[in-house]
């Protein structure tokens, strides 16, 4: 592979150009002024998590994820039945939190890990339980590619 960057020895970071329509530019720029960061910080958190979907979706890769879903506890049998797939993926459900939102309403959030596909499962057999009436899946790789080792 050609490197046409120019080396940051003291970093050890390549750098190199970028070019980009004036008005997507400016947004940019917006945002880094919005959120303090630099140009470098954002573009390589945008990689890195680029890199992280492409991993996620090839398939069964190790992976964290976040789990979030609303559902009404007066549906009948709707909590035994989260429970009882909850159980059957221990291994997978490393935390759960519970919310009561309202009389009629609660929030379940599970901290997951595992295989991306198994967690995938889970998640899709608790949101479509009658019931649940919104959720989301987060999932972020176990490890991060090209991630440098920090040395304590």
């Amino acid at each position: 592979m050609r490197n046409t960057g120019n080396h940051d020895e003291e970093a050890g970071a390549v750098r190199f150009s970028v070019s980009m329509e004036p008005e997507l530019l400016e947004r940019f720029e917006a945002l880094l002024r919005k959120t303090g960061w630099s140009r470098s910080k954002a573009i390589r958190d945008l990689v890195r998590n680029r890199l992280a979907e492409s991993e996620l979706e090839r398939g069964s890769g190790p992976a964290v994820g976040v789990l979030s879903y609303v559902y009404g506890h007066d549906q009948p049998d709707l909590a035994h039945r989260l429970m009882h797939l909850q159980h059957g993926s221990h291994a997978e459900v490393v935390s759960s939190t519970h919310v009561h939102l309202d009389r009629h309403e609660c929030l379940e959030v599970l901290i997951l890990r595992g295989p991306a596909d198994k967690l995938r499962h889970l998640s899709d057999a608790l949101l479509a339980l009658k019931g649940v009436r919104q959720g989301h899946l987060t999932l972020t790789p176990a490890r991060c590619p090209l991630a440098r080792e920090h040395k304590h």
